[in-house]
């Protein structure tokens, strides 16, 4: 049965989207045709909402990060209608990449929608300004600060180097890895308690 949800975090979009990476990467035509009708699924279901997990700007990035995707004519139509609204909506309520505006802004910076630029730059920057006059907003009720990725800390501060170095922070909405760290020569060294602990 097709998800329930259009979004991104358990919807319809991160499953097309992540059958069409597993097409690209040699699952054959039968994915990447079942990732297009969930994808086109999701663009028809997707609700007034605005948020990457479960609203139009996961739904887009979806869309957009997806080569196959842009060159559907109902999907790639889709994302150039709807991409516009979510660019000139007002600021999401906290600052976090699930339901927040860190996440907004992964779609308004995507290389696939070079227009939207422009939105990026201003959003982006209200929001660093924002975090550098007061504390970042959390998406927990009542903005309680707590260390999670999605809707706390460590993804707001993720985002933050995101905003402020785009093309070494690789986007953890899109798990991709950073360009900036060179993972080669990181030691892996286990204490003798360590490697007994291991053991258990």
């Amino acid at each position: 049965a097709p998800p329930s949800s259009a979004g991104f975090a358990d919807g319809a979009a991160g499953i097309g989207w992540a059958l069409l990476r597993f097409a690209g990467a040699g699952g054959g035509p039968r994915h990447r045709d079942a990732g297009l009708d969930a994808l086109r699924g999701a663009v028809r279901g997707a609700g007034a909402g605005r948020s990457w997990c479960e609203g139009t700007s996961g739904v887009a990035l979806a869309v957009a990060d997806s080569p196959e995707a842009l060159a559907d004519p109902e999907l790639g139509d889709w994302l150039a209608e709807r991409a516009g609204d979510v660019a000139t909506a007002e600021p999401q309520a906290d600052d976090s990449l699930c339901h927040g505006e860190l996440g907004v802004l992964e779609l308004l910076g995507h290389a696939a929608v070079p227009r939207l630029r422009p939105h990026w730059l201003r959003r982006t920057g209200t929001l660093l300004a924002a975090a550098d006059r007061a504390q970042s907003h959390c998406g927990t009720p009542g903005h309680i600060p707590h260390p999670g990725l999605l809707t706390g800390l460590s993804g707001i501060g993720h985002g933050l180097l995101r905003a402020g170095f785009p093309d070494r922070i690789g986007p953890a909405l899109l798990m991709r890895n950073s360009t900036g760290a060179d993972r080669t020569h990181v030691p892996m060294t286990f204490s003798t308690n360590d490697q007994k602990k291991r053991q258990r």
